[in-house]
């Protein structure tokens, strides 16, 4: 093996876990309400409250978590940074387990806010890897990232559904191996150290700056608008199916790991063949965009409807592939209306976005009661259509006139 390449394998392991950990639990959170045990427990309209907060309170810590972590990669350096949080994903996993193993529900939402707030080190290691890369293998170690991305969306899911299937501890304990092993590698590991430290500056404000300075942009305006739409209906067909799948088809917890896996495998074929296809047609990033947004839209309205099981499972992976041409279409517009020198911030919108948009689609939980799921399915699909619109305004005002960009800060 390369040299640089096995130097670089902790941070792979560090972007690996990151959205192995986003993935995995979902599954599971379905799985652990829907047990006799904890319907015994909690009243159904306590059991919303706490699947409402199961599901927003991982999204809402990492609004925050990622400027927390920036600040601290600020003040400590990458490698520090990428320690802390590598414990923090541990020590979240073990209190999740604590509440699998007792019942009590309080302390799986304190696993679920830490391992927010811990989550977000991709972009930190990433900007390590970039550290070492030269110009010449900056892109082939950016393709590298790309593929650990595609496994982790594929077997997250996957696993936490399996491993629940047989014992509802064990993807926890799986996740807590996990980062122990990915915390002695980093450790012992020889990750990019050279930084300029700052003062600890601890911001909390600074997600609201991103979407403040946004704000400032009328283009960059109507994009952000279009992508939040686009990110908050398919968080609700994301969270809200599995629910469905559950409740309508009772699918067994390995039948829905496997139902989550196809939703990456979807994600995997989008943002490479498909994605590769419609620009080797010279497809624009905005048409790619419309063409992502308008298939995603209507492929949740699709399964919303009274359909069976079978069709389910073919809707969810042409609608993870969709997603990815509106996500990569809608990211690259963005990142073209920004200056040259803010394309940091100018993809931070994404990330902050989509952080946001499955923290409000977690909220509906509490409200299963008096909505139908395939009405909140549909709202999804609805949402994602919305975003059509707003990208329409834009891209008049791009051919209208030229962007006129103001410093963040």
């Amino acid at each position: 093996m390369d040299p640089k390449l096995r130097a670089m394998l902790p941070l792979f392991a560090a972007v690996f876990i990151d959205l192995f950990s986003f993935g995995l639990m979902y599954p599971v959170i379905i799985i652990v309400f829907h047990q006799p045990a904890i319907e015994a427990l909690y009243p159904p309209g306590t059991r919303s409250i706490y699947l409402m907060l199961a599901f927003s309170l991982f999204p809402f810590g990492m609004f925050f978590g990622a400027a927390l972590l920036g600040d601290l990669s600020d003040a400590f350096g990458r490698r520090r940074t990428l320690l802390i949080s590598m414990a923090g994903l541990a020590a979240a996993y073990v209190l999740m387990f604590v509440g699998v193993q007792t019942l009590d529900l309080n302390w799986l939402l304190a696993g679920r806010l830490l391992s927010g707030l811990m989550a977000g080190t991709s972009p930190i290691a990433q900007a390590a890897m970039m550290d070492r890369s030269t110009d010449e293998d900056r892109g082939t170690n950016m393709s590298h990232v790309v593929l650990v991305n595609c496994l982790a969306l594929v077997s997250g899911p996957a696993a936490g559904g399996i491993l629940a299937h047989w014992d509802l501890r064990a993807p926890l304990l799986f996740a807590v191996v996990m980062c122990g092993g990915a915390f002695a590698w980093i450790h012992h590991g020889m990750v990019a150290t050279h930084t300029s430290r700052q003062a600890l500056r601890l911001t909390w404000s600074r997600p609201f700056e991103v979407f403040l300075h946004a704000w400032r942009h009328q283009t960059i305006r109507n994009l952000a608008a279009a992508f939040f739409l686009f990110q908050f209906g398919f968080a609700i067909y994301y969270v809200y199916i599995l629910v469905r799948m559950t409740n309508r088809y009772g699918v067994t917890p390995a039948v829905l790991g496997l139902f989550s896996a196809v939703i990456g495998v979807g994600f995997v074929v989008g943002s490479t063949a498909l994605f590769a296809e419609v620009k080797r047609r010279g497809m624009r990033d905005a048409a790619v965009a419309m063409v992502g947004l308008l298939a995603c839209g209507g492929l949740i309205l699709l399964a919303a409807a009274p359909v069976g099981a079978a069709e389910q499972w073919v809707f969810a992976f042409l609608c993870a592939c969709a997603n990815t041409l509106a996500f990569i279409g809608l990211l690259a517009l963005i990142s073209a209306a920004a200056g040259a020198d803010e394309q940091g911030w100018a993809l931070g919108i994404g990330s902050a976005m989509t952080a946001l948009s499955f923290f409000l689609s977690g909220l509906f939980a509490s409200v299963l009661a008096l909505i139908s799921l395939p009405l909140l399915i549909a709202l999804g699909g609805i949402l994602v259509l919305a975003g059509a619109l707003p990208l329409r305004s834009a891209m008049r005002q791009a051919r209208a006139a030229p962007i006129v960009t103001e410093p963040l800060g």
